[in-house]
């Protein structure tokens, strides 16, 4: 008997709702920070673990969301993984000290990380191909709209309510979930062949092995000094040397846990690289926009989370609007557009200076959460358009996993870049505090004499001293902030180059 249709949409309803939750967890937590730890009575560091066990433990799931596709069917793997994340949820608001709560997350993870590769495969198979830039527009809003929106809400409730809010909110909107997977995402029977039946221990033991020793690098990197240490120095080549062991035994293994043969498709690997990039600045910017603002503009917490939730909205719309769009306009053409918009705020952003409003920073936020949608749904649509859709699930988990590793990096990078170049700034700058510099002595003459109606002499000198050497720490730390700005608009100049090597009209795809 012929399955009744159903409606494409209604479908990506069903599959975007515990997308979106997942994804909002990931980020939901991070402005609740300072009240969890107060909670149970931990430092600021030991609650940080809150949030980096939930990105590791959903990463860890992404390489095998192919196999367990394969093996039990996209519809029970979603109904499943929904189950977990719910009861992670719960768990969540039961917790009774930290640890708990830190294994309750690792729970919440393992049942986010099937999800958003599960949601991708699903609207590329339900949406027809003329309709996948209109499909990768709605999973942009999952993909890019909620881990923007996550802290928002987080605070809101959080200010309001209190910190359990953030999990309590989610249990009833995973069982609304579960009953719209249910009765609309489609039936299908597990793909029967003879890998389904092997697990590939080794090959996921080594990337669990890579993600872990990476995530405790990025974590402890700065606040260890990097490779002065040795453990640090250990953990890295583990790391490298695991990714490498992965990537050989993945292809040479006859039963791999994931089909890394998809990135022969070359379409799925420049895009994948180019839709990486779109996440290593949309995700540095969100790090470093609010860092600049209360660093040296002085802006409160609240007051840069308010400065950053224009570009929430802005990327929401703009991601409908670049998925009807990308009908009328070839994709290739779309996506450097959207890279150019990217590069020109990003070099808007490196004309702030502490005396910019609030308006000039805004601006070239939202200008950048325009060119996002705009590049992001093309990018995505061309990335899968010439694989089958038999890799469709293997390359959504890859495409995951690539941007899950390069995002983590990027704003591991982006801080560190800050703190570094600042200080090679400094050296730099230094030795422009010399008496034999007559702007500086200038200056250090009028601030003298200001502090002398109030001091004597010695103490004026001191205090004129003081003031000089901060505005020079400023001034390093801003000059850090246009080059990190600078490379940043560099890097999607490249991206237009990925974009280039792309091919716009599939022909007839191969099993690779």
């Amino acid at each position: 008997m012929e399955e009744k249709k159903i409606n494409p949409f209604i479908i990506a309803i069903a599959v975007l709702l515990p997308s979106f939750l997942a994804l909002a967890a990931s980020s939901g937590t991070n402005v609740s920070q300072p009240h969890i730890a107060g909670f149970y009575g931990a430092t600021q560091y030991e609650a940080n673990t809150v949030i980096t066990c939930y990105i590791i433990s959903g990463g860890l799931m992404l390489p095998v969301t192919g196999y367990l596709v394969r093996l039990i069917g996209k519809k029970l793997l979603f109904i499943y993984s929904i189950i977990v994340f719910a009861i992670g949820c719960l768990l969540c608001v039961i917790s009774p000290n930290l640890q708990a709560l830190i294994g309750a997350r690792v729970i919440q993870g393992i049942g986010s990380g099937c999800i958003l590769p599960l949601c991708q495969a699903v609207l590329l198979e339900v949406f027809p191909e003329e309709q996948r830039g209109v499909a990768m527009g709605l999973f942009g809003v999952a993909a890019m709209f909620s881990p923007l929106a996550g802290p928002f809400i987080g605070g809101y409730l959080t200010d309001n309510y209190s910190w359990q809010w953030i999990f309590i909110i989610n249990i009833p909107l995973c069982l609304l979930s579960l009953l719209l997977v249910k009765l609309f995402v489609p039936d299908e029977q597990p793909v029967k062949q003879k890998y389904n039946k092997k697990f590939d221990i080794f090959g996921y033991a080594s990337i669990v092995i890579a993600m872990g020793c990476l995530q405790v690098v990025l974590d402890k990197g700065q606040q260890h000094n990097w490779f002065d240490e040795t453990w640090i120095c250990w953990l890295s080549g583990i790391c490298i040397f695991s990714f490498v062991f992965f990537y050989v035994w993945e292809l040479e293994y006859k039963y791999p846990v994931i089909d890394i043969r998809v990135f022969k498709d070359r379409n799925f690997l420049f895009g994948t690289f180019a839709s990486a990039f779109i996440n290593v600045v949309l995700y540095s910017t969100l790090l470093l926009v609010p860092m600049f603002v209360q660093s040296l503009i002085g802006y409160s917490p609240s007051m840069s989370g308010l400065l950053m939730f224009p570009r929430a909205v802005v990327c929401f719309i703009g991601l409908i609007a670049a998925g009807e769009i990308s009908k009328y306009v070839e994709g290739r053409l779309l996506a450097i557009i959207g890279f150019i918009i990217i590069a020109i705020s990003l070099l808007m952003l490196t004309q702030m200076n502490p005396n910019s409003s609030m308006e000039s920073i805004i601006l070239p936020n939202i200008l950048l959460c325009i060119g996002v949608p705009i590049a992001f749904v093309p990018i995505t649509a061309l990335s899968f358009q010439t694989l089958p859709a038999s890799k469709n699930a293997d390359a959504a988990a890859l495409h995951a996993l690539f941007k899950n590793i390069l995002t983590a990096m990027s704003t591991s990078i982006s801080s560190t870049f800050i703190a570094r170049v600042s200080q090679v700034y400094q050296n730099y700058f230094v030795g422009n505090l010399s008496p034999h510099n007559p702007m500086f002595l200038y200056k250090f003459t009028a601030l003298q004499h200001k502090f002398m109606r109030y001091y004597p002499s010695v103490v004026a000198s001191r205090k004129a001293d003081g003031m000089l050497y901060k505005q020079l720490l400023a001034q390093a730390r801003l000059a850090s902030f246009f080059d990190i700005f600078t490379i940043l608009a560099l890097l999607m100049l490249f991206a237009i180059l990925l974009v280039l090597l792309l091919k716009n009209k599939p022909k007839k795809c191969k099993e690779l």
